[in-house]
């Protein structure tokens, strides 16, 4: 049970990590203000998404779930992510629907981070970099990480970045977002 707790607590990220990837398989098209989303929309999409993947190949393939205003696929983050990529390079039906989960951007919250909030933010990117996630970046003033296009994006929950999120989450232990 313990390990299925924290495999839980890894969700929101491996879903800011899909919505990321997501967002770099749609072309060029101008996007909606990301704190007006829509999250019933992003589910019902997400479950397109999923029903394609179990059209064209991928049995299992969970339906997405919110946690909080975050769009999470059940399972293990790298198959799950893997298996979004493979279908997004080879059926294009599939790669529809993703281009049009991008186009509505990331669902989240309104609200900016308090400035305690933020603080913690900071303390969180810096002690990433301390336990060996070198690039990790300070928080934008909207408090996301801006990883898209960085290294970073594509390593998704390697073993370091488990380790390091580890050890900072008794800095800060609410979701993060990245831009």
């Amino acid at each position: 049970m313990n390990g299925d707790r924290e495999h839980m607590t890894s969700r929101p990220l491996l879903a800011l990590v899909l919505v990321a990837l997501l967002a770099g398989c749609s072309p060029a098209a101008e996007q909606q203000d990301p704190s007006v989303i829509n999250t019933q929309q992003a589910l019902d999409v997400g479950r397109r998404i999923s029903q394609c993947a179990r059209d064209h190949g991928y049995p299992d393939m969970a339906d997405p779930v919110m946690e909080g205003d975050r769009l999470a696929w059940p399972g293990d983050g790298r198959d799950v992510k893997e298996q979004l990529r493979t279908l997004s390079e080879q059926v294009p039906e599939c790669k529809a629907i993703m281009d049009e989960m991008a186009a509505l951007g990331t669902p989240r919250s309104a609200e900016p981070p308090s400035a305690a909030d933020m603080e913690k933010l900071k303390a969180f990117a810096k002690c990433m970099r301390e336990h060996g996630i070198d690039g990790f970046p300070d928080p934008k003033a909207d408090g996301t990480f801006p990883l898209v296009g960085t290294p970073l994006e594509n390593e998704g929950k390697s073993e370091r970045v488990l380790a390091a999120l580890d050890a900072c989450k008794s800095i800060y232990d609410k979701k993060i977002a990245v831009s």
